[in-house]
């Protein structure tokens, strides 16, 4: 006799009620006739049933499914940060990570200054204006005869408390005029430059002006009072937007000789940054390597910018980006990828794909050995590494993207009727990017000019996020290049030693580029 499992294995198959009976031993015949059409509707219905028991069942498989995707890509959203993508620390707010998920690895050392470290204490300034206080024991004091010891005291120490005052200084010009008597013609002395009115100021109150709105980023109505407490006279807004305005115009000739040098600087980086500008979305580009920045500003963020500027249109060399497209219009300088952006989009890959972190986790440590490889060998006094050391590097790398490339393979099409390109998702798409770019990967192990990451970049935008955060927008496109143009002078000087006044000082006298002449070169 079958057993109950065969029996409904056999109604699931659509056996007939008499097949069905005969395993267990029934004879059809041996039934009341109104059996029959009553066991034949019976099997159907339970074959029905099981049909659609199944096709809820795979409906259900699919919904989870799609219900564990979503899931997993919610989380690796919340989970999103500066560490493990490309949002910025600016952006995070309160929920910005613990600094130990950093992509800074510990040095082992201890904080503060290292041994052997040579210390810097405040040294002896040279004073125009020298006071001396003398102090006596409060013994002496009320004596009477403390005129007689005096010849007998002897210093045993010395304090030097420095103070700097701030002094107006009206320099009045005036120009005379005669009648000669032997030319027998009127004579007019000839005002200075700097002289347009009768009442104006000097460049030592814009030096102040443009020194403290540059590093103070404060509001102009804050600066003005700033101003007024430094120089004891009030200066309006208007004037305050005058002297920046007429500043950033000033630098046009120190602009012109950073670009020089740096189209055609062996090594330099290149990034953008979104700032609000007269209500619509502007962007701020940089080109910059670790002596010199230049920052400019478009409304595109893509070729049509760069190729408007023209710097990178002529530019030869390294050039380091984090795989903007756009860059890899360039064909006259050779790319190489910021692999620290490369290492957070791997750890945000990571948080996506459950199951895969060890290979993830595998193809980061493969970038972070190649960069210590390099450090080592620079160590060593070496400039270069092998040949047979890159293509082993070369052989693991290529084995290492193809593996992820099988591992996540391009989606189906879900219908016939949708054209264009099939979404590849994230983490195939980066690596797909990996493998298309591999020169742009390995550019910094094979040329030790090259940089592992493009921090000098995003340095360099420091400022104007500064800048954003306090005052949120630029009113307008002017305002935005303005800025543009005096942090690009400013942050070369600061690159190369030169004091910021000075820097504006030369701005303002007209000898900016012959001050950069000698360190740009």
């Amino acid at each position: 006799m079958a057993e109950t499992n065969d029996i409904i294995r056999l109604i699931q198959e659509g056996g007939k009620p008499d097949e069905v009976l005969a395993s267990i031993g029934v004879q059809t015949s041996d039934l009341p006739p109104v059996m029959m059409p009553f066991l034949t509707t019976l099997f159907s219905f339970i074959v029905s049933m099981k049909e659609s028991v199944d096709n809820n069942s795979e409906q259900l498989r699919a919904l989870n499914s799609q219900i564990e995707k979503i899931s997993n890509l919610l989380e690796a959203k919340n989970n999103t940060n500066s560490t493990n993508s490309s949002i910025p620390p600016s952006k995070e707010g309160l929920r910005k990570p613990n600094r130990k998920t950093g992509l800074r690895e510990p040095s082992g050392r201890k904080r503060g200054a290292q041994k052997g470290h040579e210390g810097k204490g405040l040294a002896r300034i040279e004073a125009g204006i020298t006071e001396e206080k003398n102090h006596y024991p409060e013994e002496c004091l009320a004596c009477e005869n403390l005129t007689c010891c005096l010849g007998n005291m002897a210093a045993m120490a010395t304090g030097h408390v420095y103070e700097t005052a701030t002094v107006m200084i009206d320099r009045k010009h005036v120009a005379y005029s005669i009648v000669c008597p032997k030319m027998k013609k009127l004579l007019k002395a000839i005002m200075p430059g700097e002289v347009k009115s009768t009442q104006q100021y000097g460049n030592s109150i814009r030096t102040i002006i443009i020194d403290t709105w540059a590093t103070g980023i404060t509001s102009i109505k804050r600066l003005a009072d700033l101003v007024q407490e430094r120089i004891g006279g009030r200066i309006s807004e208007g004037t305050i937007m005058k002297v920046i305005v007429e500043f950033a115009a000033s630098c046009s000739s120190a602009i012109s000789k950073i670009r020089e040098y740096l189209i055609s600087a062996a090594v330099k980086g290149a990034d953008e940054t979104g700032m609000r500008t007269d209500g619509i979305l502007y962007w701020l580009h940089t080109v910059c390597n670790e002596k010199a920045t230049y920052l400019y500003a478009d409304r595109k963020r893509g070729f049509r910018a760069i190729e408007k500027d023209g710097l990178l249109m002529n530019a030869g060399g390294i050039l380091v980006h984090d795989c903007w497209s756009s860059y890899f219009n360039l064909h006259n300088t050779t790319h190489a990828i910021c692999l620290q952006h490369i290492q957070r989009e791997l750890r945000g890959a990571a948080l996506r794909e459950k199951g895969h972190e060890a290979y993830f986790k595998r193809l980061e440590d493969f970038l972070l050995d190649m960069r210590k490889r390099k450090n080592d060998a620079i160590e060593a006094g070496k400039d270069c590494l092998d040949e047979e050391t890159i293509r082993r590097l070369r052989t693991e790398y290529a084995a290492l993207i193809d593996e992820g490339l099988e591992t996540f393979r391009p989606p189906k099409r879900k219908s016939i009727l949708k054209l264009g390109r099939i979404p590849q998702g994230k983490t195939r798409s980066l690596l797909s990017r990996l493998k298309e770019n591999t020169d742009a990967v390995f550019c910094f192990i094979e040329n030790f000019d090259a940089w592992f990451t493009n921090n000098e970049s995003e340095r360099s935008f420091r400022i104007s996020k500064v800048r954003q955060s306090v005052s949120k927008c630029f009113r307008t496109e002017k305002g935005l290049s303005g800025f543009a143009a005096i942090m690009s002078v400013l942050d070369t000087a600061n690159k190369n030693g030169i004091n910021r006044i000075e820097m504006i000082k030369a701005v303002l006298d007209g000898t900016a580029d012959t001050l950069l002449a000698p360190v740009l070169v």
